[in-house]
């Protein structure tokens, strides 16, 4: 471990709050371990200065004799006194023997305890996912760990999204650190210090994926009154809802029941549009990226340029599907005379592979 990572524990051991932490805090598990580590310590300092005070007061002990006699006292070792005590030293190391019999006893079954159940592990842990969350910029943050978040994280994970999930369920909280590897924060996402503690200033998007309207509601305004520049979608589980959502702030809303029933409904008739559907999903044997870009973003070459003059689909080895204007109209399958200002938005699409090649070799580093 790093000298570096040591000093931060060490500050984050002093920093946090102790028992009694807000239930919003994002430590406040952690607060739990920290505070009988430091309930424990404290009170080893405590034998040791009373131990130490004693001696000098009514032995007239040095100080470095003093301390020695504290400490051997805490640690019942057996050795002998320094100088033969008085009657009242007797009494006063007697009591301070059975004082130190309890306290010691306090403090290894609380550092054992610890150790046993992963405590420290997890506080360890945690406090490493909470510094690389810090460190996001332009990310995603997705509320809640259910089905639909699932599917979510994995489409967000293909695109190499960065992304924070925020969940307050303890089994999936173990899940995401077990199996996942993903990025998280233990919480309840209609609280703005969990959202806080997500970075949600330096966010780009939020998904709400919460099964009650009400909590995803709750989330959106709260999401909306922090940053007013995030990309906010949402699910809905009814059309007044989705109404109430979006006048909340969400930019998007989802209705999954709509869209599975589409689904559904475009098998009876239409089954091979539908695996066409499942190829653009992801959710068949290939897998299809789409992704909108700003024509800004594109390197200069390209830029000003008609789609054939520039020579973007030959050098991207991508396909441009869409053009987005200014004023939020799309033209779809646009043709190759195309003109690419810098207020266009194009949509392209291509396979993992195809998009990361396009990504190295079109677009300018931000």
């Amino acid at each position: 471990m790093q000298p570096g990572n040591v000093l931060h524990y060490i500050l984050f051991f002093l920093r946090l709050p102790g028992k009694t932490a807000d239930k919003e805090h994002r430590f406040s598990k952690a607060a739990v371990v920290v505070y009988r580590l430091r309930l424990a310590v404290l009170l080893v300092l405590l034998s040791l200065t009373i131990g130490t005070v004693g001696f000098i007061l009514i032995e007239r002990y040095p100080l470095l004799d003093a301390w020695y006699m504290a400490v051997i006292t805490l640690a019942s070792v057996g050795f002998g006194e320094v100088y033969p005590l008085s009657d009242v030293g007797r009494l006063f190391t007697s009591f301070l023997i059975l004082f130190n019999i309890g306290l010691f006893a306090y403090s290894i079954s609380t550092i054992t305890g610890i150790v046993t159940e992963g405590g420290l592990t997890r506080l360890i842990y945690d406090l490493r996912m909470t510094r690389q969350i810090d460190a996001l910029e332009g990310h995603t943050i997705v509320c809640g760990y259910g089905r639909h978040a699932t599917e979510v994280a994995q489409e967000l994970a293909k695109q190499n999204i960065p992304f924070v999930i925020v969940e307050n369920n303890p089994q999936k909280i173990a899940m995401l650190r077990e199996e996942s590897g993903m990025q998280y924060i233990e919480g309840d996402a209609t609280h703005d210090g969990i959202l806080e503690a997500a970075g949600i200033r330096r966010a780009s998007a939020l998904v709400a994926t919460l099964p009650s309207d009400a909590d995803n509601l709750f989330i959106v305004m709260s999401a909306r009154q922090i940053n007013h520049r995030l990309r906010i979608i949402s699910r809905a589980n009814n059309e007044a809802d989705e109404t109430k959502i979006r006048r909340a702030g969400a930019d998007h809303t989802v209705v999954p029941e709509r869209i599975g029933g589409f689904y559904m409904a475009t098998l009876v008739n239409k089954p091979d549009l539908v695996e066409f559907f499942n190829l653009l999903s992801n959710m068949g044997p290939s897998n299809v990226v789409f992704e909108e870009i700003p024509v800004s973003r594109l390197l200069p070459d390209f830029q000003g340029k008609t789609i054939v003059e520039g020579g973007l689909l030959r050098a991207g080895k991508i396909s441009v599907v869409a053009v987005r204007s200014s004023n939020g109209q799309y033209e779809l399958n646009p043709s190759s005379e195309t003109k690419l200002t810098p207020d266009l938005h194009i949509v392209v699409l291509g396979n993992p592979e195809q998009m990361s090649f396009f990504r190295s070799n079109s677009l300018a580093e931000n």
